[in-house]
């Protein structure tokens, strides 16, 4: 496959899921703010990398596994959102993405140094 067909069905799930956390967050996931960072799916489209941002939640951990403990019943609900655009619907593989973590820590940390710059 080409990776104009990967790029294009990963951008596809991305929103997909986004919009099926958004709908499942006040359900199962305590109103948890999920955001879809990126998706990669590979290059026989059967397996989709996803990867999320959990915000305005302090057990992230605990949360991802609920999130794998639901993956079954995610994908049924992106399988009736893409079923016409692919044969067979990806298998999906969570990880949590720390990218907002990280920034926060180094905001944190910046706001330290500058801090302690105009408190000689």
């Amino acid at each position: 496959m080409s990776g104009k067909r990967t790029d294009k069905l990963a951008r596809q799930i991305q929103r997909d899921l986004g919009q099926i956390f958004n709908s499942l967050s006040s359900r199962i996931f305590e109103n948890a703010f999920i955001t879809i960072m990126e998706v990669r799916v590979s290059a026989d489209l059967g397996i989709a990398k996803v990867y999320i941002g959990i915000m305005n939640h302090p057990k992230k951990q605990e949360l991802m596994e609920l999130i794998q403990f639901h993956n079954p019943q995610i994908r049924k609900l992106l399988g009736d959102k893409i079923r016409n655009q692919v044969r067979k619907i990806p298998v999906l593989n969570f990880y949590l993405d720390t990218t907002l973590d990280n920034a926060e820590h180094i905001e944190k940390l910046l706001e330290k140094i500058k801090k302690e710059d105009n408190n000689p």
